[in-house]
């Protein structure tokens, strides 16, 4: 098989399994196109993705003419397989999508759950029959980012595959410290209202012996800053870092949480097992998914600084158990959702026509 990614930009959450793929026998090439490195305000928050050119195994494509596009689809005699980042949310994607019809290829969709911050999911259903419906019959199947997505496009047709998919980070682990004292809550982000640290602050107040970090910066700081202050809730706000230093600052931390009202995915919970910490995040958060045992973390219902506060109150009553499992969350992420584990699955669903088990969830 040839894989040809049409993405909207570099993402350091596809490219870990993206860059295992190759190295399955089956698969003979794989290229990543892209109209862009990465968004400005991806840069402001932190990130820096130039790094992931340096891949051996990945032949990127930047800023792709329509007879490039054309090149890379017209191998003959080969089994080309190409990924688009959904059907009409990026304007190179859509483009490169419809020159894809003229050509005998399997075409499939990697994609977020609609964007409910701001707009119900009937409207995206509304929109998606008027507009998209007519691209159904030419996608093979769509690759679903968390259960809420893979709802929303087994709902739309029945005529494609729809499989759960996630997004995959690759930070090193690191040495573990010696946590003592009191328990210590991060949260990793951009300070919007749509990821919602508003409800993260009002559920500590009054809890004791819980310290809380705040990395990231945003249009909400100065609000929160000033509602930690009125709810006498002791938040140290940090400012944005980079992405490097996140992995060494989750390690003097136990418990992440994510308070988003809407996040498609929400890798920082990746990081956050990864490096060994329990996870806790809202039931609007796409990575709820890996949540689903008690040891690796819990998820709250949506905007609610009460049920929040019982997972926080509960984690500090045992922060010493919370603690001892810090392997064990490291382990089963190393073992079911690192990038040579989802790429394994995401080969299979492209090759096997029966069931394939999503490793995520077991």
């Amino acid at each position: 098989m040839i894989l040809l990614f049409f993405q909207n930009c570099l993402s350091p959450h596809q490219i870990p399994y993206i860059r295992e793929c190759v190295k399955d026998k089956r698969v003979e090439k794989v290229y990543f196109v892209m109209p862009r490195i990465d968004y400005g305000e991806r840069a402001e928050m932190g990130w820096k993705n130039d790094n992931l050119l340096e891949s051996s195994t990945i032949e990127f494509v930047l800023k792709a003419t329509n007879k490039e596009i054309k090149q890379l689809l017209s191998v003959e005699d080969k089994d080309i397989r190409c990924f688009f980042s959904g059907i009409r949310g990026d304007i190179d994607v859509f483009r490169w999508l419809n020159i894809s019809l003229g050509f005998n290829v399997k075409r499939y969709i990697i994609t977020e759950p609609p964007y409910t911050f701001d707009k119900p999911l009937w409207m995206h259903y509304l929109r998606f029959f008027l507009q998209d419906y007519k691209y159904v019959k030419y996608i093979d199947g769509v690759f679903a980012i968390g259960e809420s997505c893979e709802k929303y496009y087994n709902n739309i047709s029945k005529h494609w595959k729809v499989w759960p998919f996630a997004y995959v980070t690759e930070n090193d682990e690191l040495e573990d410290i010696k946590h003592e004292g009191d328990m210590k809550v991060l949260y990793v982000g951009s300070l919007s209202k749509r990821k919602n640290v508003k409800v993260l602050i009002e559920a500590m107040e009054g809890l004791k012996n819980i310290d809380l970090t705040i990395v990231g910066d945003g249009e909400e700081r100065g609000n929160l800053e000033q509602l930690s202050s009125s709810k006498d809730v002791s938040a140290n706000f940090v400012g944005t870092k980079s992405m490097k230093d996140i992995p060494e600052i989750m390690r003097s931390h136990d418990v992440l949480v994510l308070p988003s009202l809407h996040d498609g995915w929400g890798a920082v919970i990746n990081e956050a097992l990864t490096q060994g910490l329990y996870a806790i995040c809202s039931d609007k958060c796409g990575a709820k998914d890996l949540l689903h045992s008690p040891k690796l973390g819990s998820v709250f219902a949506n905007n609610n600084s009460y049920d929040l506060r019982g997972l926080l109150k509960e984690a500090a009553s045992d922060i010493d158990g919370l603690r001892s499992e810090r392997n064990y969350r490291k382990s089963w992420t190393r073992d079911h959702v690192d990038g040579k584990c989802v790429a394994d699955y995401f080969i299979k669903c492209l090759t096997n026509d029966g069931h394939v088990s999503c490793p995520w969830r077991q």
